[in-house]
């Protein structure tokens, strides 16, 4: 058995090691620049990358291209810093033996083609790596159109804190981000494009991914924003590999990371160029498929439901095997005639796909305005609203406020 190496950057002396070690690595092409490297990667004839020096290392990107393809990256660094930040890297020191490589290969290699085979130790200890991310990641997404996803994933996350958990929101919108002006925040800085920065500065460390978030206290409780791209064409900033292992940290240090993306899931940039091209749309897909909830904000109306039947296929094809819970908004006697729950039940019985149905949302424009033009949630402009109460039914928080209603009509 062979394994192929494709070596980038002036490492002489490491082809001369592998050569001259005679072992199962075998030096099949060396590379000065990174598109080469990671082009020879893409073919899927290679199964090690090994760069010689921090400064060559691929952009996250990349490196998410290059081990998708079941090829293990190898840095060659004076000082390891991390030990690697994703499943299929290693980070070794330039003098280590070639024996030694060659089975820190031949295991990672493993790993990554035949995660079914791992041992007993192994199983355990990544089961116990993964009880450390106690958090749970919730993304609110709707077709396009305002159904009001934003509104729905705000309040939830507020409520979420004002019942004792710790919540970070962030807004991944790359079109239209809007967390920060419904919470009256003046944000140029974008924090969402400072967390790729210190993602891809090699920093997993909890205290400077929550500094570039903003803090806003809700009644007793505090409030982790971090803010959305103030114009959308800084898009390029926001990347999709670089959030999400920031949401990922952002996970194991918090009860609640909830979402707030863009509509759109097309992925079709690649049409327009010969090579690897930056996705717009990248964002909105890797948060979908890295979140453990997804709540689908479908506004209830005659516009709003052909718009999100449309958009659950597309969705379907980009990113298949995601299990959306439907959340029917603006829902009013206006929009679908009289009885518009009954109404709406038929009508998505009918045409719509089969998901689950997590709440109705009433249509209460006087509320929202008053929260918007106060830079405020309803917890604080409209406590009492029924919007509210089934905002809060979707944490599975009860409203006590019918009980004491019927209570003391019973009394009286």
């Amino acid at each position: 058995m062979s394994i192929s190496v494709v070596v980038l950057g002036n490492g002489e002396h490491v082809v001369r090691q592998i050569e001259g070690y005679r072992g199962e690595l075998m030096v099949t092409r060396v590379c000065e620049d990174i598109a080469e490297a990671v082009a020879a990667c893409a073919v899927g004839a290679t199964d090690v990358l090994l760069v010689s020096g921090w400064e060559l290392l691929p952009p996250l990107e990349q490196i998410d291209a290059v081990t998708s393809q079941q090829t293990v990256l190898v840095l060659l660094d004076e000082k390891p810093r991390n030990g690697g930040t994703t499943q299929g890297m290693l980070e070794v020191i330039e003098s280590v033996p070639m024996l030694e490589l060659e089975l820190l290969v031949v295991q990672a290699l493993r790993e990554l083609t035949h995660p079914d085979e791992l041992d007993e130790a192994q199983v355990t200890e990544t089961s116990a790596q993964a009880t450390l991310s106690t958090g749970k990641i919730v993304c609110f997404w709707g077709a396009a159109g305002a159904p009001g996803r934003s509104t729905v994933a705000l309040n939830y996350a507020v409520e979420a804190a004002l019942s004792g958990k710790t919540v970070v929101i962030l807004d991944a919108d790359t079109f239209a981000a809007s967390i920060s002006i419904q919470l009256g925040l003046l944000d140029e800085s974008a924090s969402i494009a400072q967390l790729c920065r210190v993602i891809d500065s090699g920093s997993r460390e909890p205290a400077r991914l929550d500094a570039t978030c903003l803090s806003v206290e809700v009644g007793t409780a505090i409030l982790k924003v971090a803010t959305g791209l103030p114009r959308s064409s800084r898009w390029p900033e926001v990347r999709a590999s670089a959030l999400r292992r920031a949401t990922s940290v952002l996970r194991e240090h918090n009860d609640l990371v909830v979402l707030d993306v863009a509509s759109q899931v097309e992925m079709d940039e690649q049409l327009s160029f010969d090579t690897q091209a930056p996705q717009r749309n990248a964002v909105t897909v890797e948060m979908l498929r890295c979140s453990d909830e997804v709540f689908m904000v479908v506004a209830a109306d005659s516009v709003g439901i052909p718009r999100a039947l449309r958009a659950i296929d597309e969705l379907e094809d980009q990113v298949p095997g995601v299990s959306l819970q439907i959340v029917f908004n603006k829902l009013g006697a206006a929009n679908t005639g009289h009885s518009p729950k009954r109404r709406l039940l038929e009508t998505w019985d009918r045409f719509g796909p089969n998901h689950c149905i997590a709440g109705y949302l009433p249509q209460d424009v006087v509320s929202c305005n008053a929260a918007l033009l106060a830079g405020s949630p309803l917890a604080e402009i409209a406590p009492k609203s029924t919007l509210r109460t089934e905002i809060r039914g979707l944490l599975g928080i009860k409203s006590t406020e019918k009980r004491r209603k019927r209570l003391s009509r019973r009394i009286g």
